[in-house]
């Protein structure tokens, strides 16, 4: 091989390999479009709680969760507000945080999540999402190893972590491992947060890891 047909070689390797990661950014950004789109809304799982009820389990109580999309560019360009609460007191808040989208390298979606420093300081704030135009980073801290990487799974969209990679310390139950999946379709939201201390599963339910909610409104 000549040197000039060499370094033509290389420079068509190197446009396919330009043209193929271009390819795989546009995918993951179109597909990334389409879970903005699904996401947001307010949801609650009283279907799954009344059917565990029936079966006489207690494995999922009935909650409420609400997603709304703020306008935080410090984090990202794709940020949610998600707080849950009971489905049957809205007032008695059970969790709040921020969740956030990114497109990486590959047309990978990855999603981060970042625990708040002052939570009162924003409950109730998906009824009135200006407020997070202060928002500053020292506001929120991402969970540092515990990024869910989602992909496209025919209709929906699934996601998934790296148990080994997240550990997070937990008032109640100390320093533990989580594992942590995702569905998501136009209107239903399945989360599973299962938290493991060495091999034992001490949160969560093994048997049907999911909070299954359903879509009741957009935000």
């Amino acid at each position: 091989m000549t040197r000039r047909t060499f370094d033509l070689t290389v420079a068509a390797f190197t446009v396919l390999a330009l043209s193929a990661c271009a390819s795989e950014m546009k995918r993951g950004k179109a597909d990334l479009a389409q879970i903005d789109e699904w996401l947001p809304g307010r949801y609650d799982n009283t279907e799954q709680a009344q059917e565990d009820a029936r079966q006489g389990r207690s494995a999922h109580p009935s909650l409420a969760l609400s997603v709304v999309p703020i306008d935080v560019p410090l984090f990202s360009e794709h940020t949610y507000y998600v707080q849950e609460s009971a489905a049957d007191d809205p007032r008695r808040v059970t969790s709040q945080r921020l969740v956030t989208f990114e497109v990486v390298k590959g047309g990978r979606i990855v999603q981060s999540y970042w625990s708040l420093a002052e939570p009162t300081r924003w409950r109730n704030a998906a009824q009135n999402p200006e407020l997070f135009q202060s928002m500053m980073f020292r506001d929120a801290t991402r969970l540092a190893g515990c990024d869910v990487e989602w992909k496209r799974d025919g209709a929906r969209f699934v996601g998934s972590n790296q148990l080994a990679s997240c550990r997070v310390n937990s008032p109640a139950l100390g320093s533990v491992r989580m594992e942590i999946r995702t569905e998501l379709s136009p209107d239903t939201l399945s989360v599973a947060e299962l938290a493991y201390s060495g091999e034992k599963l001490v949160q969560g339910n093994a048997a049907e890891p999911f909070y299954r909610y359903r879509k009741r409104a957009n935000p």
